[in-house]
């Protein structure tokens, strides 16, 4: 091989380098990174995973956070179509853990964590947000019965937070915790373990 081929082959590579560089997709972020989630709730990804797979829910239930019953996927076809990609999945650290595999329900502990990840397109899509349940020992939170609600990323409106509080007061004789868990299977009927 000589000079000026050794040259154009080393031109070739590089030119090949370079474009697989800029074509390549950009390999996606953690949400921990992609929010800048506080250190306590950073690695919510390592806790206990209480759905089998991440869940499809209609859009309208998506922003609120509500477990789609049958007669709201009906509803939600009806105003949408067929186009509800909108998934959830459900993370509790290990305080929270160890009250929903209790045979019995229990109010959560301080220091219960529940994280539930919003996806958009496909059960691995996007995660666009998380919705975190923090147990707190403070009076501060004393309307929810302990719990700070937190939404990431955040967006600076805390009436957003403020409608979270308010619509969990709906089943505050269920420790505020809408979903049953774990679940697994049918994801319209989950296996129920905390209830009140």
């Amino acid at each position: 091989m000589n000079v000026s081929s050794a040259s154009r082959l080393v031109i070739l590579i590089a030119c090949g380098l370079v474009c697989a560089f800029l074509l390549w997709p950009e390999p996606s972020r953690s949400a921990p990174d992609q929010f800048n989630l506080p250190t306590n709730l950073a690695k919510y990804r390592n806790w206990t995973t209480l759905l089998q797979s991440p869940s499809p829910v209609p859009l309208e239930l998506w922003l609120r956070c509500v477990a789609p019953t049958p007669s709201d996927w009906t509803e939600a076809r009806k105003k949408y179509g067929p186009h509800n990609n909108h998934y959830i999945q459900v993370y509790s650290n290990p305080i929270a853990t160890q009250t929903i595999l209790k045979d019995k329900a229990q109010l959560f502990q301080t220091g219960a964590v529940i994280a539930k990840e919003k996806i958009m397109d496909s059960p691995k899509g996007t995660v666009v947000g998380v919705a975190f349940m923090i147990k707190r020992n403070t009076t501060e939170f004393a309307s929810t019965g302990g719990w700070e609600f937190a939404y990431y990323p955040r967006s600076g409106d805390a009436a957003s937070i403020q409608g979270c509080a308010t619509c969990h007061r709906s089943v505050a004789a269920n420790d505020y915790i809408f979903g049953k868990y774990p679940s697994s299977g049918d994801d319209l009927h989950p296996i129920q373990t905390h209830s009140r």
